[in-house]
């Protein structure tokens, strides 16, 4: 990529200079001049090519290339690698903020949200100051407020279209055919790689920059324009053809060493020097992160990733981690109807949930009453202090619930936690506990109840019916889409099935956003 001679950068408020990733060769003018990803003129693009003709390494000297050329504040990268993990090295770059392989479904879904949020975002900003384009937007606007161009690479088309492509009816793919019809005026570009099914499939019609490496069959290139006549029988690596035109490019390595290990190090070198040269860039103008789950997590570890604002008040509670950034989320209690559901079928791990929930409140000095029916670990919690009771029989004596809870003050507030809760619907202290609901913020009362989805808060009255009125909860591997209705949400069939997995669920704090969490335990 050294050897590519750059023409001069006439500069200009808000514009970037080129970021070159090949050669073009022109017979007619006996000539050659570099392919550059130019932003003010780059929309997206489409490169097909049979496996191992270098398609996965284009993307790789892209980013390489993008890097090296411009500052983390005016790009950020995002991949999607439905192949081998080529494009895991991207990670070394500090412009780049995931790369999310094709087994990782909730964090695909995650990025594909995020990058339709910020096209949404960005629309409306462009709408509100009167800007046609992102070119406007960064020529009038103070630097610290250009808006960046965002870059998704995504390799391998054909392991998508199987597997990402179809989930909830091909959502993922409609939201990425969106963002190439409306996405390159807002900063937001795509960069596809795949065989020939990219080239002649419904989403080939979204860009008119192709290019083909070498193809299986040469009749292939039909699908660019490009008569087969005009096509070599050998076509090595790197090399391709331009749509329409048919000029031929060669696209450029990184380093000299050909080696995937070899590129990898290249990309690694670049990330160095690039986040040695972008060191003063502040956090706000870098690329969000999506980062991955971790499919384990004690409770100090996930108690240590709360946000302390939102966890201020002491009846609230830690339920998992999760987010873009892996925070800790849970209700506050104190906030709106004091109630959440913890549903799912049995060995979902609801009695986990329920042990979190008390180890949260007894943390900031929240005492407790608790109830388990059944044999549950929440009765491990007798004589610990600042629980108050542990009631392990199917029924609750309303007189002594009721002489507990009126200990609460909003200065010392009493939660209740129930375990197996649809034993107890219908318990003696089912008028008291109908009143924590509806009015227990007054008092310094809150309730946490779970249960299995089918039953828990079933029927159309009663103390559970108004709990789920909070809309607050998590349901833990659900079975049936219904059981939204116990949380406030609406699940499609595709979330909702499949086998039982302790320790991840799906958590509603009541503002609509649905979140996979990872349940410390």
């Amino acid at each position: 990529m050294d050897e590519i001679e750059v023409p001069a950068f006439a500069g200009g408020p808000g514009k970037l200079p080129p970021a070159p990733y090949g050669i073009e060769d022109l017979p007619s003018s006996q000539s050659r001049r570099p392919v550059v990803v130019d932003f003010s003129s780059f929309g997206h693009l489409m490169i097909g090519g049979a496996p191992r003709s270098g398609r996965s390494q284009v993307l790789r000297t892209l980013a390489g290339s993008i890097a090296r050329t411009h500052s983390v504040a005016d790009v950020h990268l995002y991949g999607i690698d439905c192949g081998n993990g080529a494009l895991n090295a991207l990670t070394r770059l500090p412009h780049c903020g995931a790369v999310v392989g094709r087994n990782q479904t909730e964090r695909v879904v995650r990025l594909v949200n995020r990058l339709k949020g910020e096209m949404g975002r960005r629309q409306d900003l462009l709408s509100d100051k009167g800007f046609a384009d992102i070119g406007e937007q960064r020529a009038s606007v103070d630097e610290d407020e250009r808006l960046p161009h965002i870059v998704v690479l995504l390799d391998r088309w054909e392991g998508w279209v199987p597997t990402l492509g179809e989930i909830d009816h091909g959502s993922l793919t409609d939201e990425l055919q969106t963002m190439m019809r409306e996405g390159a005026s807002v900063g937001i570009h795509l960069v596809l790689t795949g065989d020939r099914t990219l080239l002649v499939g419904r989403i080939a019609t979204l860009t008119e920059d192709k290019y083909g490496l070498r193809l299986a069959d040469r009749s292939d290139f039909s699908a660019l324009g490009i008569p087969v006549r005009k096509v070599p029988e050998e076509i090595p690596p790197g090399r391709a053809f331009r749509n329409e035109f048919g000029t031929e490019t060669q696209f450029a390595l990184l380093a000299e060493d050909t080696s995937g290990q070899g590129q990898a190090a290249a990309l690694a070198a670049i990330g160095e020097a690039a986040t040695a040269r972008d060191a003063e860039v502040p956090r706000s103008r870098r690329p969000f992160r999506v980062d991955s789950l971790p499919s384990r997590i004690s409770f100090p570890e996930a108690w240590e990733l709360r946000d302390p604002d939102a966890s201020r008040s002491r009846l609230w509670g830690l339920v998992g981690i999760g987010g873009d950034e892996i925070i800790g989320f849970g209700p506050d209690l104190a906030q709106g109807v004091p109630a959440f559901v913890v549903a799912g079928p049995a060995k979902s791990g609801r009695s986990t949930v329920l042990l979190n929930f008390a180890h949260s409140f007894l943390a900031q000095g929240t005492r407790l009453v608790v109830a388990a029916p059944r044999q549950s670990p929440l009765r491990g919690l007798d004589g610990t202090e600042g629980v108050l009771k542990v009631f392990t029989g199917d029924d609750i004596d309303e007189d002594e619930f009721e002489e507990l809870v009126d200990q609460a003050s909003l200065e010392e507030p009493i939660a209740v936690l129930i375990d197996d809760g649809e034993i107890l619907e219908d318990c003696d202290a089912e008028s008291q506990l109908k009143k924590l609901v509806s009015r227990g913020a007054e008092r310094g009362l809150a309730l946490v109840i779970a249960g299995d989805e089918e039953d828990v808060c079933s029927g159309f009255s009663g103390w559970q019916v108004d709990a789920k009125k909070a809309r607050r909860g998590i349901l833990l591997s659900p079975q049936e889409s219904s059981s939204g209705d116990l949380i406030g949400v609406r699940l499609s069939r595709s979330m909702v099935g499949g086998q039982v997995a302790p320790g991840k669920g799906m958590l509603h704090l009541g503002d609509g956003e649905l979140r996979t969490v990872v349940v410390p335990g």
